[in-house]
């Protein structure tokens, strides 16, 4: 039998997209200003969007400058920098609108973000099915897709409210699928679907996701050497205002970027109760860089996998020594540690031991919750993504010396030795 292809086998643009991108040049050209990022072209465009001038703090714009230096020596397309433009406008755009908001509504700075649960692990890990498990407890939940994309409430209804943000993010995930179908099989995004925040640390120009899924390395070299602690406070205060629009409990958020920054959200968030999932580097990454490849294909017309397989080994080699130290400097209990063989095993039993650690509510008929979910809930489909790490560069006798001292504390099972 001959072996699956790879879900992501293309490297370089589809004619229909090199057709998009030389528009993108053509209107370039004409001096329509799609392409041009520059702190006053970002900035104007923002206010002109919203009609408003206050972003709060001027925290963001030491990151915001250091992003855009980094995006002035990136080999982006035409149709490349017309999206990291979209981005950075956006992000500024929200930051406005986030601030307008509590302008209008100064008591959401007093809602309590109680003992919020992170997720912290690595893709692929187990951690997207943890987030939908603990989410089934009444009083919890977790932030969707199109709150991450659009997180200021447009309208005081909120069903009205709901209505036009879904309708505004499947616009934009129906772009995304024209341009990268793969990701259906891949890691299928709704508007619906619980998701990793880091949108929200997009809107303070802090947020890792544009090193490793748009290749700013430069950007993140600096990121990694600076505090995060700002830009903490500032992903609180837009988890402030999510509460306030929209009581809720407890909230269960995961994203692998808090791995890089363990110090500065325990900092901010010092009762969170977080849990780390472990599984065998080298399929993480393996996968994860078929992952990111479609975004690194968008944007710059072609990709170099093998250039794509180093970046994220070391990118990710450095978050489990960060995390891993934190914890030897501090002693912190309030880590739960997850194998992933154990997750995929027995769900419930692993949601019931989470929730124990960390005397969290457990309340009747948990375990028929979860397994009507797994029945009916879940969308990803198993096998469906199909990944080469040769493909990537990646080779075991390369990768795990990598991660020796975090499979060495951990335990950490290997499938490819």
């Amino acid at each position: 039998m001959r072996a699956a292809p790879v879900t992501v086998s293309r490297t370089a643009y589809t004619p229909l997209e090199r057709v998009v991108d030389r528009a993108c040049g053509i209107a370039r050209n004409a001096g329509f200003g799609v392409t041009e990022i520059s702190a006053e072209a970002i900035i104007d465009a923002a206010r002109k969007r919203t009609g408003l001038e206050d972003w709060g703090s001027d925290a963001f714009l030491e990151p915001m400058a250091r992003a855009i230096e980094e995006i002035g020596r990136a080999r982006f397309t035409d149709l490349g920098r017309v999206i990291i433009r979209q981005a950075l406008v956006t992000a500024l755009s929200n930051r406005l609108k986030v601030e307008e908001y509590f302008r209008r509504h100064p008591d959401a700075a007093e809602v309590a973000i109680e003992r919020p649960v992170f997720i912290l692990g690595f893709p692929r890990t187990g951690t997207t099915l943890l987030q939908n498990l603990l989410t089934l407890e009444e009083g919890t939940r977790s932030l969707k897709f199109w709150e991450l994309q659009s997180p200021v409430p447009v309208s005081a209804n909120r069903a009205e409210d709901r209505r036009i943000r879904i309708a505004r993010t499947e616009r934009t995930l129906r772009a995304a699928y024209l341009m990268a179908p793969e990701m259906r099989e891949v890691h299928e995004i709704r508007a619906e679907t619980s998701e990793e925040c880091w949108p929200l640390f997009a809107n303070a120009f802090s947020v890792l996701n544009w090193d490793i899924g748009s290749g700013l390395r430069g950007y993140g070299d600096w990121l990694l050497r600076q505090s995060m602690v700002e830009a903490y406070r500032y992903y609180k205060r837009q988890l402030q205002m999510i509460a306030h629009f929209r009581p809720t409990g407890r909230f269960i958020l995961k994203c692998p970027e808090h791995l890089w920054f363990v110090d500065a959200l325990l900092e901010v968030f010092p009762d969170a109760c977080l849990v780390w999932t472990h599984r065998d580097p080298f399929d993480v990454i393996a996968s994860y860089c078929s992952l990111i490849s479609l975004n690194r294909r968008v944007l710059y017309g072609r990709i170099d996998p093998v250039e794509i397989g180093a970046h994220i080994t070391d990118r990710f080699a450095t978050g489990v020594r960060r995390a891993m130290a934190v914890r030897r400097a501090q002693q912190h209990d309030q880590i739960y540690d997850v194998d992933f063989r154990a997750l995929v095993k027995d769900q419930a039993g692993m949601v019931h031991h989470i929730r124990r650690a960390f005397d969290l509510p457990d309340g009747p008929g948990a375990d028929a919750r979860i397994q009507a979910w797994l029945e009916n809930g879940r969308r990803d489909k198993r096998g469906a993504h199909v990944y080469d790490p040769q493909r990537y560069g990646l080779v075991p006798e390369q990768v795990y010396p990598a991660f020796s001292d975090y499979i060495d504390r951990f335990g950490v099972p290997l499938a490819n030795r």
